[in-house]
């Protein structure tokens, strides 16, 4: 499955993804190479056991990943927003951007920091072990060590060329905990950060191998009973500073419910990858570490959230996917006129320290089927959006966070030093549809297409591309009659 920067990735044409590339940072001269490493990284594999490619941020887009959402942000307008409202009208100040930075160079949020400090760690310990020599843990790890011995699909490895990454010292930079997220940051200081950090800007630093870290393995128990946690992202936090003497490393872990107060107790995995070898062009697995710590819930559990209902009203039209059910493939793509009167979302608000979550809980449509629920609340670029309005001014529009299975929310980031300012937050729903899409006609060059397709309104359904397809352009409708007040805490 597509990850959420991949959907947006993809959904833009060539010249939309150059000018996205160009845009991450001024400062930076994205080289042939590195934009190529961008791609590379959009689609890269990682091991299949445990990994979720719905939370897999790509490390190297992470950079580039506010620029998507703004790119994507339809109308989006910042009318004399006041200072104390800048991070709701910026959507790259959301809790996942917020930790993508490094400690010392973000604005803190106190919230945000007060939950760091209640999840202090402890009992941290971690150690490096080199492929070969894999402590048997892991039912993958005779699979791995095999790879000293038998090439596989890659070479022979010689755990002895990597023996310098024993040095390697994995210090637990920050755990936060919120009921709702689960974040792990860690650093890892080495006078050969370069390794990990080409194509970050550090193509000119000296370095033996092109590195990457993966997490393959979260395991954790909670006061002493194991726990089974929910799917992962994971990456390097990115630097273009030349001269770094280390590297942050973070993971994100799914939690499918608030885990219980009290005491867990967690060992992370991390996988260190030679990347794109310069002698076989593979990408194989040389050493892991194991990062073991505790922390408490008790703190994060503490949230206030309430129970919201909106009832629709109005016609739009959509972008609707039919899906055949026997062969659960889609077979056709069109924009439909649908009337949303009788349609009743309920919503679970949240207050967190990283700001206010809006989650959909349950969706009552008598005359709407399968493929009208998913086209109205299953996608992130078309369906059931929200233009969101401060005080009576128009601040943006606000994309779900929804692919890949995830539940489908929105993240406002309005903290409590925020609400003094604030008298007002309005959710007006809108439905957003595509125009049109260029199929794609081969399944590994996309650079292969065919002639455009036009989604008219009412205009019938098109075949539903064996490949896949890039999208046009959208379109919106606002639903303007009906709307949603947020209450304050």
């Amino acid at each position: 499955m597509n990850s959420k920067l991949e959907q947006k990735f993809e959904t833009m044409n060539d010249a939309q993804k150059e000018q996205l590339l160009n845009a991450i940072d001024p400062d930076i001269l994205l080289t042939p190479e590195t934009k190529a490493r961008i791609n590379a990284r959009l689609h890269r594999k990682l091991p299949k056991k445990r990994v979720s490619f719905a939370r897999m941020w790509k490390p190297v887009a992470i950079a580039a990943a506010a620029c998507v959402m703004i790119y994507l942000t339809l109308g989006f307008t910042v009318p004399g927003v006041a200072d104390g409202l800048y991070r709701i009208a910026h959507p790259d100040t959301t809790t996942e951007t917020y930790f993508m930075q490094k400690p010392d160079e973000r604005e803190p949020i106190k919230e945000i920091e007060q939950a760091i400090e209640s999840a202090k760690p402890e009992n941290v310990s971690g150690r490096v072990e080199l492929i070969g020599s894999y402590s048997g843990e892991l039912r993958s790890d005779a699979e791995f060590n095999r790879r000293v011995t038998e090439p596989g699909d890659g070479p022979v490895i010689d755990p002895n060329e990597y023996a310098y990454l024993l040095s390697l010292d994995p210090q637990l930079s920050e755990v936060y905990y919120d009921g709702s997220q689960l974040i792990v940051t860690a650093y890892f200081e080495c006078p050969y950060a370069g390794d990990f950090l080409v194509g970050f800007g550090n193509t000119e630093a000296p370095y033996t191998h092109n590195l990457d870290m993966t997490t393959y393995e979260v395991l954790g128990a909670v006061n002493g009973t194991p726990y089974t946690f929910g799917s992962y992202g994971h990456g390097v936090i990115p630097s273009y500073n030349k001269e770094e003497s280390g590297f942050y490393m973070q993971t994100e872990i799914d939690l499918a419910s608030p885990l219980p107060d009290g005491a867990v107790e967690m060992t992370l995995y991390y996988y260190i990858n030679n990347e794109d070898d310069i002698k076989t062009g593979k990408t194989f697995n040389v050493a892991r570490v194991k990062h073991v710590f505790t922390f408490d819930t008790t703190a994060g559990n503490r949230h206030e959230t309430k129970t919201l209902s909106l009832s629709l009203a109005g016609s739009a039209p959509i972008t609707v996917w039919t899906l055949d059910q026997k062969r659960l493939d889609f077979v056709s793509i069109e924009n439909r006129t649908v009337s949303f009167d009788g349609v009743t979302l309920t919503f679970e608000v949240s207050y967190l320290p990283g700001g206010v979550t809006i989650g959909l809980k349950d969706i009552s449509a008598e005359t709407f089927d399968k493929d009208l629920i998913r086209a109205a609340i299953n996608s992130r670029t078309e369906g059931l959006q929200f233009d969101v309005y401060v005080n009576g001014e128009r601040i943006e529009s606000r994309i779900p966070d929804n692919m890949g299975g995830d539940d489908w929310k929105i993240e406002l980031p309005i903290h409590a030093e925020d609400w003094d300012g604030i008298e007002s937050v309005m959710l007006i729903p809108k439905l957003v549809r595509m125009t049109g899409f260029v199929p794609c006609l081969d399944p590994v060059d996309g650079t292969k297409t065919g002639a455009p397709v036009l989604l008219s309104d009412d205009g019938g359904p098109q075949p539903y591309p064996e490949y896949g397809f890039k999208t046009t352009g959208w379109a919106e409708t606002v639903l303007s009659d009906c709307a949603i007040a947020l209450p304050k805490p």
